[in-house]
């Protein structure tokens, strides 16, 4: 049940990121993008804690007694949703979706292996490791040599190179987030009220950023309520994220930051593909080609390999 459950809330991370995409054409800031995207999920976290018995204060206690990085939850979520907006358009959801696979795996094996952030201790066997492998090797397929055989994506794109490191310093980023959301909400005694409190870090933090920049948040504003009167459901995405977080921070105590590092990983390949081959929300259509394909099945088997062996 915790891996379907994960293979979901892969598909969500691919589709809020395609989403906010398009919601990124009408602000023209990623991070007013993500700042939309954090307060809409704000508000659908804030609704189901109202169902909770939980509340919303945070007594003194709680604040001196837990440990500083306790409180970069929302911090993390807004840098690497910011940075998969600006990655989407340049190289394609399937390397935005690839990329940081490299980032979570390392960090969420690094996390496991010595129980950082008060994680699960999960060391390192000889199945894990070769499905650590084949993950590897099957990002190399599906991003380095599919794109040598025929993509059009990213062909043009100035400082590729550096793009794609941004890609995989944004699933290290991920993998902490991940970690730290897990804790929160045993700290907070509710994984919805630890989702909440990081989206709204993450949105204030968003939208000091895009003042600092000079975004023109009025205007901008304007903009984006009449792409939501054309497409409804370029606001959604928040929704999304939502549920991803509040999600990953239940699983995390239970079966351990990696296992849902790599396990929501297979949904994040499988919709990633999806979207580029039928062309779901993105300008250009992407076919799979069997290089990419062959990289994408490599990289199941070794997620079956770290979790299911």
């Amino acid at each position: 049940m915790y891996s379907l459950i994960l293979i979901v809330m892969g598909s969500f991370s691919v589709f809020q990121t395609a989403i906010n995409t398009r919601l990124n054409d009408y602000s023209k800031s990623p991070f007013l993008s993500s700042a939309v995207s954090f307060i809409v999920g704000g508000i659908f976290l804030a609704i189901l804690l109202l169902f909770q018995n939980v509340g919303f204060a945070i007594s003194w206690s709680t604040v001196v007694n837990n440990p500083w990085w306790l409180w970069t939850v929302g911090l993390s979520g807004s840098f690497s949703l910011s940075v998969n907006i600006l990655l989407f358009d340049r190289l394609g959801s399937v390397q935005t979706a690839v990329l940081p696979i490299v980032g979570q795996i390392i960090m969420g094996v690094i996390i496991d292996q010595f129980g950082l952030f008060y994680s699960p201790i999960s060391k390192l066997d000889f199945w894990k490791t070769l499905g650590l492998l084949l993950v590897i090797v099957g990002m190399y397929l599906a991003v380095v040599l599919s794109n040598r055989q025929h993509t059009h994506v990213s062909k043009n794109v100035k400082g590729k190179f550096f793009w794609q490191m941004m890609g995989i310093l944004a699933g290290l980023i991920v993998g902490l987030q991940t970690a730290i959301n897990g804790r929160a909400g045993i700290v907070f005694h509710s994984t919805v009220k630890a989702s909440l409190i990081a989206f709204i870090i993450g949105a204030v933090t968003l939208l000091i950023v895009s003042m600092i920049v000079h975004v023109p948040l009025i205007q901008r504003a304007k903009d984006i309520r009449k792409g939501v009167k054309q497409h409804w459901w370029i606001i959604i995405g928040g929704l999304l994220g939502g549920t991803y977080t509040f999600l990953s921070s239940w699983l995390v105590p239970k079966i351990g930051t990696g296992e849902v590092v790599v396990v929501s990983l297979f949904g994040q390949l499988l919709f990633s593909a999806l979207i580029d081959q039928l062309g779901i929300l993105e300008p250009h259509r992407i076919r799979v080609n069997w290089i990419r394909a062959l990289g994408l099945i490599m990289m199941f088997i070794g997620v079956i390999c770290i979790r299911m062996i």
